[in-house]
């Protein structure tokens, strides 16, 4: 189920553009309202805490001073400044107006010098990179005559200077650009966050059909809100809720077409079963009669043949009917259940003039593994096969047996020559298509086929557990 914060967030839309379009517009207020809270406040502090009269005398003292001490050290004199180019571009946000031949004697850095500059005055600007290209000169000029004149000592005489700094650029952007920010940031972060909500309940539905395809078809598919999602959930579990219906009335159907067989197969075995009673006591009492016998001899045949197809509507019940709930699988000891399986059979086909062969692929079977099936199943399997064996081997040709585990697994392959005198034949390989139908429920699978004029068969198990007899 859907979460109350999910619903909230995504489910409460008739489309999913109306629901984009809404979180978009969201998005742009939530940035708007973060860009203003971050961006005025900040400004303001920096105004009223930073860009006041005191504060910007300290700084001009200590720019003053870092130039006098650069001046010195790099022994500028007043017909070459040039050097002074170098200090402004590590000082990018000073303006700075140089006036030589003022005649005042070498006295150091002081404050405040009384000075009125005249057209004789010549002068010089420099600009740091980080002022405001917007500002015009005349301002410039104007911000740094009014902070008042400063002496700087060079080696051959004085300087007359004016200096104004705007320092308080690089906070101004510096705040711009976290507003900035912080706005692309929660609008971001509230589209994803829609975005998610959305993915989110594409990846429940996709879990719940893989739910539906692969584990349990009668899971239901909640459907939740209006929008296009939901119409794909009621539309995916409308189509579960037919699918249901088809597979309950093919099953149905199923159930009736295996009832009938079964009674039609039981109302003709009952009466055959009379007949043949009939058969006999006609063969018995009429033993010198030729021409009775002959008509006895046809009809026990023509009852011989209703009886195999009885039988033959038996199989087909259980080739393409419900078996799997007359299954009940249980661990069996290996060793003993194929012995069990196959030492009769092996014993009659010799008794019956069959040559057999066999061959030992891979391993034998470990002491203490087991089979997990069902053995009653398992038998009719192994009964069909060689059921085979005797209507359709030819008995002047070997039949060879291979049998071995390898990989978890134990094989037996029967393959014999078809013999080409039988007047009898399976026309629909029921009988076949019976130990496919059940190796898939109580082994791992059985494969059949003709190869030239050989038929095989690979009946597969799988096994589990035992050791070596080295290790007992």
């Amino acid at each position: 189920m859907t979460d109350f914060k999910e619903k909230r967030r995504g489910l409460r839309y008739k489309s999913l553009y109306l629901g984009l379009f809404a979180n978009i517009a969201k998005g742009i207020l939530l940035a708007l309202l973060v860009f203003v809270v971050i961006f005025i406040p900040s400004r303001y502090i920096i105004k009223n805490q930073y860009v006041t009269g005191d504060m910007q005398r300290l700084r001009r003292a200590q720019y003053l001073s870092d130039l006098q001490d650069y001046v010195i050290d790099n022994e500028v004199t007043e017909n070459n400044l040039d050097k002074i180019t170098d200090w402004i571009r590590g000082n990018p946000y000073v303006y700075l107006v140089v006036y030589k031949n003022t005649r005042v004697e070498p006295m150091g850095y002081v404050e405040n010098t009384e000075f009125v500059p005249n057209p004789k005055n010549e002068f010089r600007e420099y600009m740091g990179s980080r002022i405001d290209e917007s500002m015009e000169r005349d301002d410039l000029f104007s911000d740094a005559t009014a902070n008042g004149f400063y002496r700087i000592t060079v080696s051959d005489g004085s300087l007359t200077v004016a200096m104004a700094e705007y320092s308080e650029n690089l906070y101004y952007g510096m705040f711009s650009a976290i507003s900035v920010l912080a706005a692309a940031l929660t609008f971001v972060f509230s589209l994803v966050g829609y975005i998610r909500v959305v993915i989110d309940r594409i990846k429940r539905f996709a879990g719940d059909v893989t739910i539906v395809s692969d584990i349990d078809m009668n899971y239901e598919i909640i459907s939740e809100g209006a929008d296009e999602i939901s119409t794909l959930s009621d539309n995916v579990e409308q189509m579960r809720q037919k699918m249901l219906d088809h597979i309950k009335s093919e099953q149905e159907a199923r159930e009736a077409n295996t009832e009938l067989i079964t009674s039609i197969s039981h109302d003709i075995r009952t009466p055959l079963t009379v007949l043949m009673g009939y058969i006999e006591m006609m063969k018995a009492h009429s033993a010198d009669d030729e021409v009775m016998q002959g008509y006895i001899s046809a009809t026990e045949n023509t009852a011989l043949r209703l009886k195999h197809l009885s039988d033959d509507m038996f199989k087909y019940s259980l080739a393409f009917g419900e078996t799997q709930k007359s299954v009940k699988l249980d661990e069996y000891d290996a060793a003993t259940l194929i012995e069990q399986l196959l030492f009769e059979h092996f014993v009659l086909m010799r008794e019956m003039g069959y040559d057999l062969h066999y061959d030992l692929t891979g391993e034998s079977i470990k002491p203490g593994s087991t089979i997990r099936t069902d053995a009653d199943n398992l038998m009719r399997i192994v009964d069909n096969i060689f059921s085979n064996l005797r209507k359709y081997a030819d008995p002047a040709e070997p039949i060879l047996f291979t049998h071995g585990v390898e990989d978890g697994k134990f094989t037996l392959e029967c393959r014999n020559r078809i013999r080409r005198d039988t007047e009898e034949a399976e026309s629909n390989g029921i009988g076949l298509k019976t130990c496919v139908r059940l190796a898939s429920l109580v082994a791992k699978k059985f494969e059949y086929g003709r190869d030239g004029d050989d038929f095989y068969c690979r009946l597969v198990i799988d096994i589990r557990g035992g050791q070596d007899a080295s290790a007992e």
